[in-house]
């Protein structure tokens, strides 16, 4: 690699960028994340990389060779890996290069380009996203340096400012929006749908209410009753929902289905066998878990990650108050980076030049420097390396791109 044919990239797509609806069609799940690593660093063009999946975002960190386009590497690997032509997204997609690649991840890190401003649960993600990429041998040196010093900066602006102060996950603001529904009712039967973090999330925060009337469903009957156990609750099988939907007021689901969890169907089959249900659903996934809209009955309200996000606007007063101190680490953090990055790009460049410029030095100099003296040998010989360094700087500034403002 030279500094003239390969970049540091990030394209992705994010709950700013896009709806859920236009996010859905392009999300990863962490099954398979470790075959998308394997299949994305295996594109031609692509040195190294890392993609980032969330449910507010997949954002693609990779090195690429210049004479290839980062979104045309991103629609070949949806081709590739899911059969899918995300042609027609291009617009939702944004692309940052070198600097600006790194301060978006540092960004991301620090909690100030998330939904809820400082939420704790990107970091896990980006360590899981990082740690699945180094599994499959898809991340190197470049990609290894800038994850490890963004996970830095996201600890340093979570522990020197506010941002950590108070900060909430998807699951708390959701658990927030809850509450005055959940108050309204008499002794609530609250369903869970999936077993991961967010729900984990959601239930230790409803328990924390005083709720605790729970229930766990999952693919697995087996992992739902372990988990169900922390809660002296009970656990089942998907299969098990619509008899379990009739005994719930309220249902939080949060799976990494492809398809919906709650069909239009369950939910007709409940409504007629049920007429007087009335029922709250929290969809916290993307896909969607849910496959009915708010307007379906004035009886089951669904609420989802753009509600969410509406939600946490007028909450995050003492975050935002932060963000010019998280600016100023991420500044800081982000020059280190580039200083590093930029001496990474001109390594190769250099050395090649040095050495050639150096010979070529010490071949016209040799005779000249055995008819002076040895003071003047010294000085003489100091001089022209200086030379050379400088003239190898020229060079490399000359032959240098200016960084990409994308």
């Amino acid at each position: 690699m030279t500094t003239s044919n390969w970049h540091l990239a990030v394209c992705g797509i994010n709950h700013k960028t896009a709806s859920i609806s236009q996010r859905e069609l392009i999300q990863l799940n962490r099954s398979e994340m470790a075959k998308a690593h394997a299949t994305f660093s295996n594109l031609t063009g692509v040195i190294e990389s890392t993609i980032v999946s969330t449910c507010n975002r997949v954002e693609f960190y990779f090195v690429f060779k210049r004479d290839h386009h980062p979104f045309d590497l991103v629609r070949k690997f949806y081709q590739r890996f899911k059969g899918t032509n995300v042609s027609g997204l291009e617009e939702r997609f944004y692309t940052k290069k070198n600097k600006h690649a790194a301060d978006n991840l540092f960004r991301v890190a620090a909690g100030i380009d998330s939904m809820v401003i400082g939420e704790n649960q990107i970091l896990g993600q980006m360590k899981d996203a990082y740690s699945s990429a180094c599994a499959v041998r898809a991340a190197g040196k470049v990609i290894h340096r800038l994850f490890h010093q963004a996970f830095r900066v996201g600890k340093i602006a979570r522990t020197d400012t506010e941002m950590g102060k108070g900060a909430c996950s998807v699951s708390s603001a959701a658990v927030e929006m809850l509450k005055s529904r959940l108050n309204a009712l008499n002794d609530p039967s609250i369903l869970f749908i999936g077993i991961n973090q967010m729900i984990a999330l959601a239930a230790s925060g409803l328990q924390k209410l005083d709720y605790g009337r729970f229930a766990f469903a999952n693919r697995s009957p087996e992992t739902a009753r372990e988990f169900a156990a922390k809660y002296e609750a009970s656990g089942f099988s998907l299969d098990d929902l619509p008899a379990r939907l009739a005994d719930s007021d309220v249902v939080i689901t949060c799976t990494g289905s492809s398809t919906p969890i709650l069909t239009r169907k369950m939910l007709d089959d409940l409504m007629a066998s049920r007429p007087d249900k009335k029922l709250t659903i929290m969809d916290m996934a993307v896909p969607r878990d849910v496959e009915i809209e708010n307007d379906y009955s004035p009886d089951i309200e669904v609420l989802n990650l753009e509600d969410i996000q509406r939600f946490v606007k007028n909450q995050q007063d003492k975050r935002l108050q932060a963000i010019p101190g998280v600016e100023e680490i991420i500044e800081r953090k982000l020059g280190e980076f580039v200083y590093w990055f930029d001496h990474v790009r001109y390594e190769p460049v250099y050395n090649g030049l040095h050495d050639a410029y150096e010979n070529i030095r010490k071949q016209v100099m040799a005779t000249a420097l055995e008819e002076l003296p040895e003071d003047q040998r010294t000085t003489v010989n100091l001089v022209t390396r200086n030379l050379v360094n400088k003239l190898v700087q020229l060079k490399i500034r000359i032959n240098g791109e200016p960084e990409e403002q994308e």
